[in-house]
């Protein structure tokens, strides 16, 4: 006749398989914590695109209808396009005026210059901001052409 092993788990056994399930948990949930943060650095990369191209498309609309400066030195531009000095603000899904919007994290401005030795093209700097690209950025430019109608 055999004997059965009536024998339980030993404490030693218990304690490692414990070990093994909180190690997979603790990687199970960095990684959570890790695909949270890539998904809103996506959403904000999108709506910075999305928000770029707004700006370009309704300037290119109708650019005669917009102060040009003209004259403007590198350092008048600086002075113009301080991020602290840009009068809109943004967020995902979010464009208001200065002031009207406690929750966007970002702002924005832009010049619209002639463009040098062609008559009837006009220079646009556009400077982003947001707090979420600090401290590796403070701001972002982006230049693009327009031409007047």
């Amino acid at each position: 006749m055999k004997k059965l092993n009536s024998r339980g788990q030993t404490i030693v056994e218990s304690l490692v398989a414990l070990g093994l399930i909180s190690f997979i948990g603790l990687i199970f949930f960095g990684g959570l914590v890790q695909l949270r943060k890539t998904t809103s650095d996506s959403l904000l990369d999108s709506a910075t695109d999305r928000q770029i191209a707004d700006i370009a498309e309704n300037i290119k609309a109708g650019v005669q209808k917009y102060q040009v400066n003209f004259n403007l030195d590198k350092a008048a531009l600086e002075t113009l396009l301080k991020p602290e000095n840009l009068p809109m603000v943004w967020d995902v899904g979010v464009v208001a005026e200065k002031g009207q919007c406690d929750r966007c994290q970002g702002t924005y401005g832009y010049v619209i210059q002639p463009f040098d030795k062609y008559r009837g093209l006009y220079m646009v700097t556009l400077r982003l901001s947001h707090k979420s690209w600090l401290p590796h950025e403070t701001y972002r430019d982006y230049n693009f052409i327009v031409s007047a109608k």
